[in-house]
């Protein structure tokens, strides 16, 4: 599914706030035309990055008192063929993701109104197959990822979360993106991680496959500097980058950009710093002047401004800044989108 977006603003997934009210109205007084739902780690351990996804992986410990996560190898074992059974049997449902590891998301399903403003789309958000993969280990931990059974199967039950996701925020509105959230792409080709690159890629294209299999717009963020060439062959509709500090790493691959963009794919640009000293700094006007620095090098490189289609964010999420710098993140990108627009 492709879209057409003229400098519309999102957000990336997760908020600082305790109270659900006061992250939901960061989203909706901000942005207009793509509201997502919030992550909020601060307010329960289950809501962070990698517990949020977790339910429903076999062999899965989660200590909510010492905030830790791992997967037990003899139960994984033991659990993996129940697990397969519920996933070949599209039991989407039990791979649900529970109110008690999202309260951003049913809060916001509750709240959100369809006929206000200017509504594109809604956005959700997963953790990516590679970076919970990598992140989250065994009982000796070592990564899940080098473990093939489990990997797979942590594959398939975040292909079902999607699915999950997507079918309940189409109820909300027909429109629906869903943004893989992929940090640990910057560790690509880096001698301090060794992965089957093939094999990660190929679980990364079944969750895309699964957004789309929905009827969803797929996306990927990755808030580093990565090999950029792998994931714009990927089958995604947007794919979004910081592009406040990566711009020229980036535009080094023009000849993949421009075959990207004439698939009708979007650019999300990361414009908006989430490092407490950066936006400090800035302003909507001054982060202009830099996007347009940004178009300018791709129009250079063959491809006009006119003709990409382009969505603005903040360059990662904003979980960890103090609430009154998470909220002026949300202005200034909203006052940025209005600019970039007139």
């Amino acid at each position: 599914m492709k879209m057409k977006f003229t400098y519309d603003a999102t957000g990336i997934g997760s908020l600082p706030f305790h109270d659900t009210a006061a992250a939901l109205s960061a989203v909706f007084d901000n942005l207009k035309t793509i509201p997502f739902w919030p992550q909020l780690p601060r307010r329960s351990f289950k809501e962070s990055m990698y517990v949020q996804y977790s339910e429903g992986l076999p062999g899965l410990v989660v200590n909510d008192s010492k905030k830790t996560i791992h997967i037990d190898t003899a139960r994984a074992a033991a659990e993996l063929e129940g697990a397969y059974t519920r996933y070949l049997e599209n039991d989407i449902e039990y791979f649900k993701i529970s109110r008690s590891h999202a309260e951003g998301l049913y809060a916001f399903m509750e709240r959100f109104n369809g006929s206000a403003g200017n509504i594109k789309c809604v956005k959700g958000h997963t953790t990516g197959p590679i970076s919970f993969a990598l992140t989250v280990t065994n009982e000796n931990k070592r990564s899940i990822m080098y473990d093939k059974d489990t990997f797979e199967v942590l594959t398939k039950v975040l292909c079902m979360k999607v699915r999950w996701q997507a079918r309940e925020l189409k109820k909300l509105f027909p429109s629906v993106i869903i943004f893989i959230d992929e940090p640990y792409l910057v560790s690509i080709g880096s001698s301090y991680v060794n992965i089957d690159i093939d094999d990660a890629f190929a679980k990364l294209d079944e969750v895309i496959a699964a957004i789309k299999e929905e009827g969803a717009i797929a996306g990927l963020h990755c808030c580093g500097n990565t090999d950029w060439p792998l994931l714009l062959k990927r089958d995604l509709d947007i794919l979004n980058f910081d592009s406040y500090a990566f711009t020229k790493e980036f535009l080094l691959y023009g000849p993949d950009i421009k075959k990207f963009l004439e698939r009708g794919s979007t650019i999300a640009w990361g414009i908006v710093p989430t490092a407490s000293d950066a936006i400090a700094k800035e302003s909507a006007a001054s982060l202009v002047r830099k996007f347009s620095e940004g178009m300018k090098m791709l129009s250079e490189k063959g491809i006009p401004a006119d003709r990409v289609s382009s969505i603005v964010t903040p360059s990662c999420g904003v979980g960890s800044l103090d609430e009154p710098v998470a909220r002026r993140v949300f202005e200034v990108l909203r006052e940025l989108s209005e600019s970039l627009q007139k």
